[in-house]
């Protein structure tokens, strides 16, 4: 049961919050950086190879942070470690923060 629940915990909060804010974090930079595109795919293939690196860093970054809190208070909050699948390869250091929080929160709560 765990591994549903954890699923789609990650799932979602991908879906609802880290895209987003990943989306939002990416313009901005670009913006103070000089880049006005709506997306990538819009540049050139040397600018795109840049900004994807970076979209890559931004979201790795978001998502273990934000998977790694929202595992913690999975973890403390219903007493069970949880675990989650990750079929994007970005998404699997988020994943592992979230796993481990986790099961660092139910150790906590006993």
């Amino acid at each position: 049961m765990g591994i549903i629940i954890g699923t789609a915990i990650l799932w979602g909060l991908t879906a609802l919050i880290i895209n987003p804010l990943v989306d939002s974090l990416v313009r901005s930079r670009m913006t103070s950086e000089g880049v006005y595109a709506e997306s990538i795919d819009e540049l050139s293939p040397e600018e795109r190879g840049y900004w994807e690196r970076v979209e890559t860093r931004i979201y790795i970054m978001c998502d273990i942070i934000i998977l790694g809190i929202a595992g913690f208070i999975a973890g403390f909050g219903f007493g069970y470690f949880l675990i989650g699948i990750s079929l994007n390869v970005k998404g699997w250091p988020g994943m592992i923060a979230f796993i481990g929080c986790s099961y660092v929160g139910s150790v906590m709560r006993g």
